[in-house]
């Protein structure tokens, strides 16, 4: 799912592309702010689709929480940000995105691990990569965090006057 999200911020990033620089505008609402509050709830689905799926892997990781309880706490902190004044403070949701980001890199590297623990390991891998924990799953986390990274960018975007 976080991977078809992706692909719909890159479509987004197309027309905030086309935009007016001064004031880009993304289906009549000021660019970043739209986007901000696509990304978290985003953020907030991938979350719950990750959930039911480490839910069905029993949490046999205490680090399978992480997938399911980040990225909401960043999406809040993006919905936050997306309510604020013109040249507020974005520097909590800049973190949460960097967060999840980072979380996205780092998990493929537990589902390396979860591959590996399947019976015959990394010389099975044939089967254990099919049936085993998806490698492309985390890093789609960290495509839709960089979308939430280019929102706040178009936030605190302001026009320059001489």
């Amino acid at each position: 799912m976080a991977l078809t999200l992706a692909g719909l911020l890159g479509i987004a990033a197309e027309h905030v592309r086309d935009a007016d620089p001064d004031e880009p505008r993304l289906g009549g609402w000021p660019a970043g702010r739209g986007l901000a509050l696509a990304t978290a709830s985003m953020l907030a689905g991938t979350a719950l689709e990750a959930g039911l799926l480490h839910f069905r892997g029993a949490f046999q990781n205490p680090a399978m929480v992480v997938p399911v309880t980040l990225p909401p706490f960043a999406a809040a902190l993006l919905i936050r940000a997306a309510g604020q004044p013109e040249g507020a403070s974005q520097l909590g949701a800049r973190w949460g995105m960097w967060a999840v980001s980072a979380m996205g890199v780092g998990g493929v590297a537990f589902h390396a691990y979860g591959v590996a623990r399947m019976m015959g390991g990394w010389d099975n891998w044939r089967q254990n990569l099919i049936d085993g924990p998806p490698l492309p799953a985390p890093p789609s986390f960290s495509g839709v965090a960089l979308g939430g990274l280019a929102a706040l960018e178009l936030i605190e975007h302001r026009r320059f006057r001489l």
